[in-house]
């Protein structure tokens, strides 16, 4: 895509949309007519931190939305501007802090608190028959697999966190007890961890537990509770001196992340042994991550 074709029809697009109300929902209908569309451009909207419409209504012949659609096929089909139109769509949610771009400050507070506690790395586990899917399309909430038919094999069946369009996430190492539970509930499977960067907690949308999610106190908190810069710092609360400054207080700490996690966070793979589901996949044997907390942090980390 032309640099100049962008700009001029970012342009465009911004003189349809004079006040951020306009903005917001002009952003809300795009991403949810994208909701119905290929994998590729729903993934962009289960990304985006924009709470989408179960049904979209009709829209008056001179919305913002209707003006943009004609000016995109004055370009070219819309299959063959669909890069374009996302790329636009990502521009005017930044341009007036929508979705994962709003409260723009308080996210950097989060950036600067890991910085300062050295947090780097987020950690999901999973049966290893479910990475080749997940390097392919990305790491979906339970609600989404479903939502596309997607056949994923997964640890927590009944989710008493009742937050099953969200994908769970821990802090610098598994939660340990959890992981040991599956595993012991299910040894003739293969378990795989996944390392993803820490900048998820600032660049998606997600919520932060300072317990298991599905503890009464943490399921029937409201979301608002549990957002922000402030409620990560409650994670780290009363930290012993025997953790390190970016383990959470908790080993059973939460961070639920909203609906889809791109593939390209997927930052690293980890097996405790060999898998042939994963040839010609890039991954690496350490059982690092397969200790008890405190065990690993006493034998495996400096």
């Amino acid at each position: 895509m032309e640099i100049n074709m962008f700009e001029t029809m970012l342009k465009k697009t911004l003189a349809l949309l004079p006040t951020p109300a306009i903005a917001a929902e002009f952003v809300v209908n795009e991403l949810s007519f994208a909701n119905k569309s290929s994998l590729l451009v729903r993934n962009f909207a289960k990304s985006s931190g924009v709470k989408l419409k179960a049904e979209m209504p009709l829209l008056e012949l001179d919305s913002p939305n209707i003006h943009f659609s004609t000016s995109m096929a004055q370009i070219g089909t819309h299959q063959n501007t669909i890069s374009l139109r996302l790329e636009l769509i990502d521009a005017v949610m930044t341009h007036f802090q929508l979705g994962k771009y709003a409260n723009i400050d308080d996210k950097n507070l989060i950036k600067q608190f890991c910085s300062e506690r050295g947090i780097t790395t987020l950690i999901h586990f999973t049966k290893v028959k479910n990475i080749k899917s997940i390097l392919d399309i990305g790491l979906n909430s339970k609600d989404y697999n479903n939502e596309i038919s997607k056949g994923h094999i997964y640890n927590d069946v009944n989710r008493f966190d009742y937050r099953t369009h969200m994908i769970s996430l821990s802090v610098s190492y598994p939660n340990d007890k959890m992981f040991y539970k599956y595993r012991q509930a299910q040894p003739e499977e293969s378990w795989a961890v996944l390392e993803i960067p820490a900048r998820v907690l600032w660049e998606l949308d997600c919520l932060f537990c300072p317990a298991n999610a599905a503890s009464s106190s943490i399921a029937s908190a409201t979301e608002a509770s549990l957002s922000g810069s402030v409620a990560l710092k409650q994670l780290f609360n009363n930290q012993p001196i025997n953790l390190r400054a970016c383990d959470p207080t908790d080993s059973q700490a939460e961070i639920l992340v909203n609906s889809h996690i791109p593939k390209e966070y997927i930052q690293s793979i980890y097996l405790d042994k060999p898998s042939e589901l994963l040839a010609n996949t890039d991954f690496k044997i350490n059982n690092t991550y397969f200790h008890n907390r405190q065990y690993a942090l006493s034998h495996c980390f400096n």
